[in-house]
């Protein structure tokens, strides 16, 4: 069964390592130093690196990681599938944040990178947006105990916009009192019943938004405005 580790480093970035009981992939390891020493403690071989998206801040640590282990970096945007140690791992398209942007799936767990935080969503172009929406419907598909690892811990202020959106969400109110990281983490479960962004039929969103002056009339509206309306 594969296992999830996640690495913290810089201010709030997310890193992971994926591992079996002998060989690890790892995914937006940002900071090389924390990975080789948890290899090393739990003797596992790094056999790839890969990323969610191109961005430098979940690049960053290829190169140095790859000289420390020799281990193949697979360029981001590359989709499919792969398999540790006989699971398997979908690498599943998810534009949007990035054209090249990916999520890494596996029955139980997803590394969303910048495309779902918790109660919040990645900045998104507004040309991109139809296709942003589209990679966030695919990813709501997923089971719904499912287990989100996002590529930010933009957690806190999140959960305070969240509920400034939609206050007296008792799911909202339910899931701050529980959350105790370390990991970061939700669930796509959670994630429908607290994320504003998911939320954009709900009579609160609405309000919030004709509030603000943004656009509400259709559904396409709500979605833009609340990912570019700040």
């Amino acid at each position: 069964m594969i296992e999830v580790k996640q690495f913290p480093y810089r201010k709030d970035n997310l890193g992971y390592l994926v591992y079996g009981g002998r060989t690890a992939v790892a995914i937006d390891p940002g900071e090389s130093g924390p990975v080789l020493e948890y290899l090393r403690k739990q003797g596992l071989t790094l056999r790839e690196i890969r990323n969610t998206h191109s961005h430098g801040d979940h690049i960053c640590g290829n190169r140095e990681l790859a000289e420390a282990t020799g281990a193949e970096v697979i360029g981001p945007g590359e989709t499919g599938r792969f398999e540790l140690e006989g699971d398997r791992v979908e690498v599943i398209p998810a534009p949007g944040h990035t054209p090249d942007s990916v999520v890494f799936y596996s029955p139980g767990w997803l590394i969303s990178g910048d495309t779902l935080f918790i109660a919040n969503a990645g900045n998104c172009p507004p040309p991109r947006l139809p296709v942003f929406r589209e990679s966030l419907d695919r990813l709501l598909a997923l089971p719904e105990d499912t287990v989100v690892y996002p590529g930010h811990d933009y957690t806190a202020r999140s959960l305070r916009r969240a509920q400034e959106i939609e206050p007296g969400n008792p799911d909202l109110e339910r899931f701050s009192r529980g959350y105790r990281p370390p990991p970061v983490a939700s669930t796509i479960g959670d994630e429908k019943k607290i994320n504003p962004y998911l939320r954009t039929d709900s009579p609160a969103v609405i309000a919030y938004l004709r509030r603000e002056g943004l656009p509400a009339a259709t559904p396409e509206e709500r979605f833009r405005s609340m990912v570019c309306g700040e």
